[in-house]
């Protein structure tokens, strides 16, 4: 059951970092490296990510590495050890003896328990997810080894014996769903469900512009994709998934920055538009500069 939970929180991380990729408002920043330095002290990086196993991400370019192999601390938007993947894995499910084929109709939940079978996840689990869970599964393609950007800068910062840190509490993200209206968790399941079979063509078109380092390219095209899943799904993303959870990480990174020589990794847009990161550590008294 451990391992059940470890692949189950670690396709969601993916999902979450591959969601936040959903809109921003536009502006004119552009790169995927910052150079973020408080008014007295130490300079630390900021680098938004994409989820992806490719190598043409996982393996950084040299500007990237550099700082990387340098800092003494790297945050990411949550930590990555087993007892956050526990208490991720179990906030997903119903604990209460609800269930998800009570919560959507039979068409929808045949659908969405075919598509899970093809992720490994057993199918005696399905009807325990939470539909806003059952929806995240299926916003990312199938995993196949599971090290996605994110996860290898994680593991590798450990190897290295930096000092870890997540921005986030799980608790925090679990919640920020739980609260969200189940008419809204469920339009999150549909569109997952409707999308799902232009998955991987929509994630190597987000790859390209990433890997082009052009965030408003990026924008652009993410902003076209959300007009595709309602208000209700794109307010989600835009007010819960971007605007307050950049307030939150704001807060919580802070604290990283004042030490210095720190390296974080984010969603790439979270650092971009008027609520992202870039501006607002800017409206902090940061200078920030684009590295690469």
């Amino acid at each position: 059951m451990k391992q059940v939970y470890f692949g189950i929180s670690r396709i969601v991380t993916a999902a979450l970092l591959l969601l936040t990729l959903g809109v921003a408002q536009a502006g004119e920043q552009q790169g995927i490296l910052w150079e973020i330095t408080p008014e007295s002290g130490q300079a630390s990086y900021l680098l938004g990510t994409i989820h992806s196993e490719d190598p043409r991400v996982t393996r950084l370019p040299p500007p990237v590495q550099k700082r990387f192999d340098q800092s003494d601390i790297f945050c990411a938007e949550m930590k990555m050890d087993a007892a956050t993947q526990i208490r991720m894995s179990q906030g997903m499910m119903y604990l209460d003896g609800q269930k998800l084929d009570e919560q959507i109709d039979r068409e929808l939940y045949n659908k969405t328990e075919s598509l899970i079978a093809k992720y490994g996840i057993p199918g005696q689990m399905v009807p325990m997810l939470k539909p806003w869970a059952a929806g995240l599964l299926l916003s990312v393609p199938k995993p196949e080894s599971g090290r996605f950007l994110d996860y290898v800068l994680y593991q590798t910062a450990q190897e290295q014996g930096k000092q870890l840190c997540g921005l986030e509490a799980p608790e925090e993200v679990i919640e920020l769903f739980d609260n969200t209206p189940l008419k809204t968790q469920i339009n999150l399941l549909r569109v997952a469900v409707r999308e799902h079979r232009h998955l991987e063509e929509m994630v190597e078109e987000m790859l390209q512009i990433y890997l082009a380092r052009d965030l408003d390219g990026l924008l652009e095209y993410s902003e076209r994709e959300l007009e595709k899943s309602g208000k209700d799904v794109s307010a989600l993303v835009n007010d819960s998934l971007i605007e307050q959870r950049n307030r939150n990480m704001l807060e919580t990174m802070q604290a990283q920055l004042a030490k210095g020589n720190a390296f974080i990794a984010v969603g790439a847009l979270h650092l971009p538009g008027d609520v992202g990161l870039l501006r607002m550590l800017e409206a902090q008294g940061y200078r920030v500069k684009a590295v690469y």
